[in-house]
């Protein structure tokens, strides 16, 4: 991630046109998704918890036997100096009585970030050297970081649906 006051962002959706993930489930124990997700997401993106943010997070608890959740991380995988994949992922539940539904979103992207601070990068020479480097040499590069990322998103599916399974046939 760049850090500057005022940078040029580049947004590209790992799948085209815009596809947002969602995963449905109705069974046992669906509040135990979190703590699958909590181990799934640094394994899978091979990243440290570090780089998951947890954005939002409500855990209701209205009776003893009634529960309602929705959480929503954003994991961040560096890639190169400029490039990093930004993966949005939001669990929203109710389990009554240890069963219930959940939906899983995933939504992800390609951000590139160019800084802007400087004279010299604000400048028109700048831009028509960085357009030029990016639409020569860079593009190629964030065309295998985009492949990487669906890679990376379907195994994340993948495996989530396993759980899902395993959830289903132990409940």
């Amino acid at each position: 991630m760049v850090w500057a006051r005022i940078k040029l962002t580049i947004y590209d959706n790992l799948f085209e046109p815009h596809k947002e993930i969602f995963i449905n489930y109705s069974g046992p124990y669906p509040e135990k998704l979190y703590n699958k997700l909590q181990e799934l997401m640094p394994a899978i993106f091979n990243i440290p918890p570090s780089h998951i943010q947890e954005i939002a997070f409500t855990w209701e608890t209205p009776s003893d036997d009634e529960i309602k959740f929705n959480i929503w991380w954003r994991v961040i995988k560096q890639m190169d100096v400029y490039s990093h994949i930004r993966v949005d992922i939001k669990l929203k539940g109710y389990s009554k009585n240890g069963r219930g539904p959940a939906t899983i979103s995933i939504d992800p992207a390609l951000v590139t970030e160019y800084p802007q601070d400087t004279l010299l990068q604000q400048s028109i020479f700048y831009e028509m050297a960085r357009r030029f480097w990016h639409t020569i040499f860079y593009h190629k590069k964030r065309m295998e970081y985009i492949q990487m990322g669906r890679r990376i998103v379907k195994k994340l599916e993948e495996e989530i649906k396993k759980y899902l399974e395993e959830l289903r046939a132990h409940g």
